[in-house]
């Protein structure tokens, strides 16, 4: 776009695809730019991807806190379930896991020590924190103290994709945006290069002033039209497919996503009240279809046959706002869900620009599109590197998929952290080799590190700090006596007695 188009105020946006990015999409530019005229367009004939959706502890802050959507209406309607973290039966065959709470504070200092948790957790990566304590024990968020509730909201949710969506849809709606029907069928672009109608297979033409890309992994507009180059994680991450499987159920619900290795990837499991739905994600080039399901319906005979296959890219598009397209979701991008990234990197490109556009009194600024396209490229590059690191040391299993990994997964920027870990362990010093822009910190690069057991020539604690820690976890777990379990308080919340 020309720098004195950048002088246009933007009128009326136009959102392609309907899909949880697409109503995200909607409401956030709703919300922050209430006056501009915003219409979406949706295939009805695409179908949703039916899986659980896994989200980290920023989701629920977007939705309640950002977006304004009150927290006891979303839980009747959408009936989420907590996630308090995640449990990794992952890194050394001599633990059965390690958990990842959201609540975790690893700068911290327990009480009578004067060594972070960090530190602490280097000969003992479990009893972290009170999360860790719920997470074990099977317990929710919430509590009940005499006649006192209170619900911990540092949480994440389990999601079930329609009824999500459908939810988002009808907010969407409330607020004013136009839902069409339709499939795009050709995109039409003005002399600068940027987008100014889309023409439906029925023949109507929906023209619009700025284009929001939520097209999925066909990328309509950012990479069919507009052509922006994609950059391939191929060489770092070599899952690229899914069995998704679910059974259904009626006994413990289970506060956490559970990360377990397998022979040739990794299997998620997402608890809800009546179903619990597990995905294999492997590489093909080390196991076929057939393959993955014979081992994942081996350790979990619950499944039926109704088992479906999906494929997937690894990596992102070098740019996802260009001239006045941004492409939000798996239209600017895709990793495997190791740390249920895909609605935590939504979030965070809607959160920026948003902020950009409604700064600038819905105006395209260069200077505000190449600073948002530079945080794009590192923020991806970070999850790229993070994930990496969860396969470079994960030594639960010995098969030539993790001696693959073992020897090629590349670190990137996270290989300085891993070697400072490696001769100062788990120090607060590792902020400066951090990327600013990354969206795990420090929490979460050491919680991979020491639940991994990572070497590091660290001094371990004296018998007595020992003692001292782990007379903390066992607070920890006097301080679970109160949470109510996650069956009980889902079924309350979803039918609350006066609705």
């Amino acid at each position: 776009m020309n720098e004195i188009d950048s002088q246009k105020s933007i009128q009326r946006i136009v959102v392609v695809g309907g899909g949880t990015a697409g109503f995200l999409s909607a409401l956030a530019l709703k919300t922050k730019l209430p006056g501009i005229e915003l219409v979406i367009v949706h295939s009805p004939d695409i179908p949703v991807i039916g899986v659980g959706e896994s989200t980290t502890r920023a989701f629920p802050q977007f939705l309640h806190e950002d977006l304004k959507l009150d927290r006891l209406e979303f839980f009747r309607e959408v009936q989420p379930s907590w996630k308090l973290g995640l449990r990794m039966e992952w890194g050394s065959p001599k633990d059965t896991h390690f958990n990842y709470p959201f609540d975790l504070a690893l700068n911290e200092y327990p009480p009578g020590l004067k060594k972070t948790k960090a530190f602490c957790a280097i000969e003992n990566p479990r009893d972290l924190s009170l999360f860790s304590a719920l997470m074990d024990c099977g317990k929710s968020p919430c509590s009940m103290q005499g006649n006192k509730f209170s619900a911990d909201t540092r949480s994440a949710y389990h999601l079930k994709n329609d009824r999500f969506i459908e939810y988002l849809k009808r907010k969407s709606v409330a607020l004013g945006v136009e839902v069409i029907e339709g499939k795009v069928v050709e995109v039409q672009q003005e002399a600068d290069g940027g987008v100014s109608a889309l023409t439906l297979e029925d023949g109507r033409s929906i023209d619009g002033d700025f284009f929001i890309d939520c097209s999925g992994f066909r990328s309509l507009l950012l990479g069919d039209k507009l052509g922006e180059p994609y950059c391939s994680y191929e060489a770092t991450l070599f899952c690229d497919a899914a069995v998704i499987g679910s059974w259904q159920r009626d006994d413990d619900v289970k506060p956490y996503t559970t990360v377990e290795t397998m022979e040739h990837g990794w299997c998620w499991r997402i608890d809800f009240l009546d179903v619990v739905t597990r995905g294999y994600v492997f590489s093909t080039e080390f196991c076929d279809e057939n393959e993955a399901m014979a081992e994942m319906k081996e350790k979990n005979p619950q499944l039926g046959d109704d088992l479906r296959v999906l494929k997937f890219p690894r990596g992102r598009r070098e740019r996802f706002w260009v001239n006045n397209v941004a492409a939000i979701g798996n239209a600017s991008g895709f990793v495997e869900p190791l740390e249920a990234t895909a609605l935590h990197l939504i979030v965070e490109q809607l959160h920026f620009l948003t902020v950009a556009l409604a700064d600038n009194d819905g105006r395209i600024v260069p200077a505000a599109r190449d600073l948002e396209n530079q945080r794009f490229r590192r923020i991806w590059d970070d999850v790229r590197d993070f994930l990496a690191l969860h396969y470079r040391f994960n030594h639960k299993i010995d098969s030539a998929f993790w001696r693959h990994c073992h020897q090629h997964s590349d670190l990137g920027n996270a290989q300085q952290l891993v070697d400072y870990y490696q001769k100062a362990g788990p120090s607060t010093n590792t902020g400066a080799i951090l990327d600013p822009m990354g969206i795990f910190g420090f929490d979460g690069y050491m919680i991979m590190l020491l639940g991994q057991r990572v070497p590091t020539d660290a001094q371990p604690m004296s018998n007595e700090e020992n003692d001292v820690w782990e007379m903390y976890g066992k607070q920890l777990q006097t301080d679970t006596q109160h949470a109510i379990p996650m069956r009980e308080i889902l079924e309350k919340m979803y039918h609350p007695p006066n609705s």
